[in-house]
């Protein structure tokens, strides 16, 4: 993902009917509040591709003036929706109505953000709208082998997952991190498995669960990937210890890792970190209870700095190395799961969690959960596929929003 300065660019409009002077005076207080929230005034549109653009509308009659500009932009950063910042003097306003039906109407998305009397109204949620969508289109994401053979609907396309999210996969050998994980150093990983084991000694199982996660980074750092998502359980079969503690620390530590190979879930959760800054977890819904409208969710890790207490168990299919028992406090959530072969469909709700679980026969983590404006049924009438993301706060709006200004 590329680093700059700007946290956006803005260029401001005017009718030639108004001079500069005019223009700066009317103008002055909103462009301070654009350099505090770290926008930069450029004169060309086509000026700092990698961070979002907005366009100040300063006066009416610029409707035209407008369509340029966005052109121009589009030439160089052809995926980011049109960003139009409006006042209530000069016509501003109108004019940027008018702009806006001109973009829509002509396939292209954006928004108008109507500047409050301190200059910023909702443009500080906007700008980070749009920058998630520059970061989402300069990811890389690792695939450390291929997809578990049993997410036959979770495996999209790979150049329509490219044209449409900007995201490209970048096969990683899941061979090579078995090989340098036999030939690690087993100290390097030993800070992660006191971590883990909360102080005491750890156990060997765990000190060898652990050893995965310095060879995954490494992995990652190699492949220069900003993301992974790890056939995990070929781990299980070679190497006899689980991958829970590794992909559980990398969440924690804010790189997104997904499990099984699973790329439609690892992209949610880029969704997730890129937009809300918020770790995510990946679980499946054990049980559907269509009447009482709750799902009972299930997986063997999780970050620990989403839930109270992080208990040590087996993983749970195979009994092998460390699975986690993370505790959910009782609270909002979102849960969110993509699918269809460009990753083009959407099903996102609002949540409550009630109660964390403890049952044996179930994957560790264990959580019960109330959705708030979705139904149940949905999920077995219509199923993207079987993983779920979810994180916490009520995000369901915040979600649709920023879908509709991404895709449309």
């Amino acid at each position: 993902m590329h680093i700059v300065t700007a946290a956006f660019g803005y260029v401001t409009v005017a009718s030639e009917l108004h001079d500069a002077a005019t223009v700066d005076h009317l103008v002055a207080g909103i462009r301070s509040t654009l350099d505090r929230l770290g926008g930069v005034p450029i004169e060309s549109p086509d000026a700092l591709p990698d961070v979002p653009l907005a366009i100040l509308v300063a006066t009416g009659g610029t409707e035209a003036a407008i369509g340029r500009l966005v052109r121009e932009r589009h030439r160089v950063v052809p995926f980011e929706p049109v960003l139009l910042l409006a006042h209530s003097l000069h016509n501003s306003l109108p004019a940027a109505l008018e702009a806006m039906a001109h973009v829509h109407a002509h396939g292209g998305r954006g928004r108008i953000v109507q500047l409050t009397s301190d200059g910023s109204g909702s443009l500080p949620e906007s700008l980070a709208d749009v920058t998630a969508i520059h970061r989402l289109h300069h990811t890389r994401l690792g695939q450390v082998g291929q997809p578990s053979p049993w997410l036959v609907a979770s495996v999209p396309d790979r150049d329509r997952l490219r044209e449409r999210w900007g995201i490209e996969l970048v096969n990683v050998d899941i061979g090579e991190t078995i090989d340098a994980y036999r030939a690690a150093d087993p100290t390097a990983s030993r800070p992660v498995a006191v971590r883990y084991s909360r102080g005491a000694t750890p156990s060997p199982e765990l000190l060898d669960a652990a050893a995965l996660h310095p060879v995954l980074l490494e992995a990652a750092q190699r492949a220069r990937v900003d993301a992974v998502t790890v056939r995990c359980f070929d781990y299980l079969d070679t190497l006899h210890t689980s991958g829970c503690v590794a992909l559980a620390e990398l969440n924690d530590a804010g790189i997104v890792a997904g499990c099984e190979g699973d790329v439609a879930s690892a992209v949610a959760m880029l969704v997730v970190r890129t937009l809300l800054d918020q770790p995510s977890w990946i679980a499946n819904p054990a049980a559907i209870d269509e009447t009482e409208n709750r799902l009972l969710l299930a997986h063997c890790t999780v970050a620990p700095s989403m839930v109270d207490d992080v208990e040590l168990h087996t993983h749970f299919e195979s009994g092998l190395g460390i699975g986690l028992r993370g505790r959910f406090a009782p609270g909002p959530a979102t849960l969110i799961r993509l699918g269809g072969p460009a990753l083009e469909r959407l099903w996102v709700t609002n949540a409550t969690i009630e109660q964390s679980g403890d049952a044996e026969n179930l994957c560790r983590t264990q959580v019960t959960v109330h959705l708030e404006d979705r139904s149940a049924r949905e999920l077995l009438d219509d199923p993207l596929g079987n993983h779920l993301v979810l994180f916490h706060g009520n995000h369901r709006d915040r979600i649709e929003r920023w879908w509709h200004l991404a895709f449309g």
